[in-house]
């Protein structure tokens, strides 16, 4: 993945860049394919020992118009901070050393059992992303869910990012989430002073204690992730929201036409849609992704494309944004209201 900037880097380009022992490698190898979020975002250094602090410009200077021997008075931009917490995501790894006895390759069966752990943070990270709500949750990061969380509203707001499909069903519903990566744009933070991704620290043989009360000896490894988001440009995202997943399966040629449109009204939201420097990527649910899939066969299909590699599958494209399966997006939101 190329790097957006000096400061913004994806995992694996952090992979490439530290050079310290293969556990690093192996880790973020492990996190890679596993949600396709993980893979595309962008990290940089938060400002903060907690997280990050941006400065968002919030209005414009206006220029007067002046006439001959009449003066003008001054104008100023305005602007508002915004503070984006991170959040400590911490697991162990205990195997029995009986267990890794038996194995011909004891640090290759000791890896592949980690990995479970690693894949659990990396669900747990693209969870996040999605539907953390500190208000709701202080251990929680806010994701993209929580912070457009309105259909509707003035240019330069998150409700004007944010559109209705339609008529929302009962805890039926699930969103697009089309996100603009860059380090000016939307970017994965970290802690300052600490490292991007997931550390990995091997405490070695311990003791461990069973339901019973028992204890018995194993190799222990500490998994540690510290972690936010941080949209800096608020206009770089944008969602489809109250996708009622029942009643895709059933639409009409012509009602299918309609939800094209309206994901289309989503994606024109986005400003700098042309900047090559901003990654912009498309997150579906597993029946949105089928329901795009299909209408490629539909005659009205001028929306969908599909482009084939040599040695990679083939990836799926609307108007020209990569459109990707995320696990971790729900098909039981609530009704996202309307302002």
């Amino acid at each position: 993945m190329a790097v957006l900037g000096t400061e913004a880097l994806t995992l694996s380009d952090y992979r490439k860049r530290i050079n310290q022992d293969g556990n690093v490698a192996d880790i973020i190898e492990a996190l890679e394919g596993v949600n396709p979020i993980i893979d595309d975002a962008v990290w940089i250094e938060g400002n903060l020992k907690t997280g990050n602090r941006t400065t968002i410009r919030a209005t414009l200077p206006t220029p007067s118009e002046r006439l001959i021997n009449h003066g003008i008075k001054n104008s100023k931009s305005t602007t508002r901070q915004v503070d984006d917490t991170c959040i400590i995501l911490e697991d162990r790894s205990e195997i029995d050393v009986q267990l890794i006895e038996l194995a011909k390759d004891k640090q290759a069966f000791r890896h592949s059992e980690d990995r479970a752990y690693v894949q659990g943070f990396a669900n747990a990270v693209a969870k996040n992303m999605f539907y953390g709500d500190t208000e709701s949750n202080p251990f929680q990061f806010n994701g993209f869910s929580a912070r457009y969380n309105i259909c509707g509203g003035d240019k330069n707001t998150a409700g004007y990012q944010t559109i209705s499909a339609g008529s929302p069903g009962s805890n039926t519903n699930t969103s697009i989430y089309i996100v603009g990566w860059g380090q000016r744009n939307t970017v994965g933070i970290y802690p300052q002073g600490s490292n991007a991704g997931l550390s990995q620290r091997d405490l070695g043989e311990q003791d461990a204690t069973d339901n019973e009360g028992g204890k018995y000896r194993v190799l222990s490894t500490l998994f540690t992730w510290k972690c936010g988001l941080s949209v800096q440009d608020i206009r770089s995202n944008a969602l489809l929201r109250n996708i009622d997943v029942s009643k895709l399966g059933s639409l009409t040629s012509a009602q299918s036409l309609e939800f094209m449109k309206k994901l289309t009204q989503a994606k024109n939201t986005i400003r700098q849609l042309d900047n090559k420097k901003i990654k912009y990527c498309m997150y579906v649910s597993d029946t949105v992704y089928n329901f795009m899939e299909n209408y490629q066969l539909d005659k009205n299909n001028i929306h969908i494309t599909v482009r084939e590699f040599m040695d990679q599958p083939p990836i799926m494209y609307f108007r020209g944004i990569p459109v990707k399966k995320c696990d971790a997006i729900s098909e039981k939101e609530a009704e996202v209201t309307t302002a």
